[in-house]
Parts: C-alpha cells; structure tokens; sequence
C-alpha cells in the first residue's frame, strides 16, 4: 500500500492542477502553456528517459553491491545529458533561431524536461531498491509543491512561463528533500564504463525513441490546432488531452509497479518461461483496471464537465475527450499490459516501430481529409494513433509469449463493463451534477465489481474468500 498511494494522491492532484490552472489562465493562454508542457514531455523522453529505463532494468540491491559501475556511469551519463542539452539551448538563443515559442517559455519547458528527467531518474532508483517509503515521500512532495506552485503562479501572474517553473521548481524540491535517503549508506568504489554506456543505449534508445514520438504526437496536434484555430483551441483540445495524460500513464505506472517487480523476481528465480505466463495472466489484470476507468469517465463526462471544468472549456473539453478516451485506454494498456513483453527479452526496438506506424496514422487522418480541418479531427487522430501502436504492438507480444492471456476472463471484463455502462447510461443527464457524479461511480463501480467477483476473474473473489477464512481461523 505505501507504494500505490501516492499514484493514487497524485492522479487526484493531477486532476486538480490542470482543471485549477486552466481556470486561471484562460483558453487562449492555457494553450501556449500547454505547448510548453508537451515540450516538457517530449524534452524528458527523447533525451533523458533512456536513463530511468536502464534503472529499472539493470540497477538493483543486487548489482549495486556486485557492479557499483552501473550507478556511477548512469549519474555521468545524466550530467552530461543534461549539461549538453543546456548548451545547446543556449547555443540556439543565441543563434537567434526561431522556434515558433517565446524564448522564456521555450527556456522554462526545456528546464522542466530536465528537470522531470532527474525527478523520474531518483524515482526509478527508489524503485529499483524498493525503497517504497522514500518513493512514496519522493511522489508526494512533487504532487503537492506542483499544485501549490504552478496554481499559485498561474492565479497570480497568468503567465504560462510562470506556471512551467513551478513545475521546475516542484520536481527539484523532491528531489533534494528525499536525495539522501536515495544515496547509498556505503558508497562502494565504482568508476563509469563505457561497456555499460553501450548496453543502456542497445537496450532503451529504441523504446525511448518509440516513447518519444508518442510524446511528440499531442505536441504536434496542438501546434496544428494553434496554427489553424489560434492558441484558445489548442487550449480546449489541451485541457482534455492533459487530463487524461496525466491520469492514464499514472494509472499504468501504478500497474507497472506493482506487476514488474514480481515478473523480474520470477525471471531470476524461475526462468523467463514463468515469467512469459505471469505477463499473459496479467493482462487481464490490467484490462480489467483500465476498462472501467476509460469507459466510466466517458459515461459520467457530461455530469463531469458541468461539475468541475471550467466555464470557458465546457462544451469543447467533453468533445475532445469523447475522442480521446480510447487512445487514452491503448496508452495504459501498452505500458502496462504489453512493454513488460519486450522489457524482459530486450527487444525494445518494435516500440519504436509501432510508434512510426502510430505518428503516420495521426497524420494521414489530418491532412488527408480535404477541406478545413474539425478540431475534433485532431482528436480522432490523436486516439487512431495510439490505438494503431497497440494493435502493431499486440501483435508482436501475443506471438512471442508460450501461452495466451485467458480468454474467459477478457470475456468476463468486458461483460462486466457492458453491465456497468447500462446501469449508469440512463443516469446521464438527468441529475443536478453533484448528485449525478457520485451517484453514477457508486452504482457503475458496484455493478462492475459484483460481475468481475461473479466471475472470480484474476481469481480475487477466491482470494478474498481465502483472506476471510484466515483471518476467521485467526480469531477463534
């Protein structure tokens, strides 16, 4: 539990921030920022987001104490990441090269990519050493310095450079709160190796590059949309998209986390073979968690939007985000439910294949059409690409695994959503929102829960009956 609280606390207070910081900047200036912060994203994965990968796969309780050169050659190799990419921003100033953004916007995001990079990199360490604790405080201390620093500067100044250096300025305070609890106790001599430099780079630069062109796809879409419509369209389209990049990699991330771990000990300990037929079992694991979550925000959209998007954005956000909910729903499932595939075999470069075919997807759908483009055809592109990366992608991972994820339990998840989306559909509407809302998560959750333990899909309902028997036998 200590460490998927804080994904909870912090999908909350992501949810919290970008609805906050819109009503304080506006439409118009709400998609400048969210230029930036796409640029923030796309800054931390194409070029620092390799690092935080090679944590996870090979630094360890184990090889820090066997092989302290892998730490010592992943914390040069983040300086100089981050100090080239410093000069060469300052280069480019003072070239005078024109990137389309204010110069202190463009400064802000690329700090805010570093930044992040170096937020994500400690994280990574805390978890690959379960430091469950020192992750949890490492989480936390971000998630609330980023809603009481960005909200606080976009209410104060409404400026979107503002609001890019509270983010800045969030992700450097948890780190330096919590550095010491992530340095080891007893350094142990270790010296970088290029050797180690070149495995990182065969084993994460291609799912890095495949992360990063679905890490550019919004960025593009929203320059299109700013280009065609002005920046206040951009900033509706982005208002919906950044919710639901924020909450849907989270929701994955909180998956991942507490799924890997066990894949990565059974491939040590039992052989890839187990590991392989722990990954398919966890696929009903993992569509079982995102199902509900897709679905259920787009059955209680609209008493959503009433409740709690702000007055400028109603109308366009619910619009949008019909559209991008199944993209979002591929995002999770992939990270989740597929990557473990070729994280465990390192074959890493199908990702960025499948992200190729995803980015010509989104393209062809927005200049192919003739005519003026629909904003909402944007949205349409945005969710046929992602949705395109994980079919090529599902492909692949269902070939290389021993056995097939169980069917019956697919089947069961998606009656059990089909039972949910009809309790809840004739509800829409017809509600003051404060009653609606909580009225229809109660009864969709409920309903979904009862088909999922009917079915004793993942077996939990024979694990919760196993749990009750115990703790009856304990008390007697």
């Amino acid at each position: 539990m200590t460490v998927l609280l804080p994904f909870i606390v912090n999908a909350g207070l992501n949810f919290v921030l970008g609805l906050l910081v819109a009503l304080f900047l506006g439409p118009e200036a709400f998609g400048l920022y969210a230029i930036g912060a796409a640029t923030v994203v796309l800054v931390n994965t194409a070029l620092l987001d390799w690092l935080k990968l090679s944590v996870v796969r090979f630094y360890s309780l184990q090889s820090r104490e066997s092989d302290p050169g892998i730490r010592a050659t992943l914390d040069l190799l983040f300086a100089g990441v981050a100090l080239s990419l410093s000069a060469l921003l300052a280069a480019a100033m003072l070239a005078g090269v024109d990137t389309g953004l204010p110069s202190t916007l463009l400064v802000a995001a690329v700090a805010g990519g570093i930044a992040a990079g170096w937020f994500d990199y400690h994280a990574a360490i805390a978890r690959a050493r379960f430091l469950d604790a020192a992750y949890a405080r490492l989480v936390l201390v971000r998630s609330v310095a980023a809603l009481l620093l960005m909200v606080g500067g976009a209410w104060w100044t409404r400026d979107p450079t503002v609001v890019l250096l509270g983010g800045v300025l969030s992700a450097g305070a948890a780190v330096l709160a919590n550095r010491g609890r992530l340095a080891d106790a007893k350094p142990a001599p270790g010296a970088p190796r290029t050797d180690l430099m070149r495995n990182f780079a065969r084993y994460a630069l291609p799912l890095v590059a495949g992360n990063a062109v679905y890490a550019a796809i919004p960025l593009i879409n929203r320059a299109i949309l700013a280009d065609r419509h002005g920046f206040a369209e951009a900033g509706y389209f982005s208002l919906a998209s950044d919710i639901g990049l924020r909450l849907f990699p989270v929701l994955a991330s909180m998956l991942e986390i507490v799924l890997l771990r066990e894949i990565i000990r059974l491939d040590e300990t039992r052989g890839r073979i187990a590991a392989q037929k722990r990954i398919a079992r966890n696929m009903v694991v993992v569509k079982a968690c995102v199902l509900p979550v897709a679905l259920g925000f787009w059955l209680i959209l609209p008493a959503f939007e009433r409740l709690f998007v702000p007055q400028g954005f109603r109308g366009h956000f619910a619009d949008h985000m019909a559209l991008l909910l199944p993209g979002f729903a591929a995002i999770a499932l992939f990270q989740a439910a597929l990557a473990p595939v070729f994280l465990l075999a390192k074959r890493t470069l199908i990702a960025a294949l499948a992200a190729l075919t995803g980015l010509a997807v989104d393209l062809a759908i927005i200049f192919a059409l003739p005519g003026t483009l629909a904003p909402t055809t944007v949205s349409i592109a945005q969710s046929a690409a992602y949705l395109t990366a994980l079919l090529v992608t599902a492909v692949v991972a269902l070939r290389a695994l021993p056995a097939s994820p169980p069917w019956r339990e697919i089947a069961c998840v998606l009656a059990a959503g089909a039972a949910m989306g009809l309790a809840i559909w004739p509800l829409r509407g017809t509600l003051p929102a404060p009653l609606e809302l909580p009225l229809q998560v109660a009864l969709g959750g409920l309903v979904y829960a009862a088909v999922i333990l009917a079915c004793d899909v993942g077996r939990w309902r024979t694990g919760l009956k196993l749990r009750w028997l115990a703790r009856r036998s304990a008390r007697r």
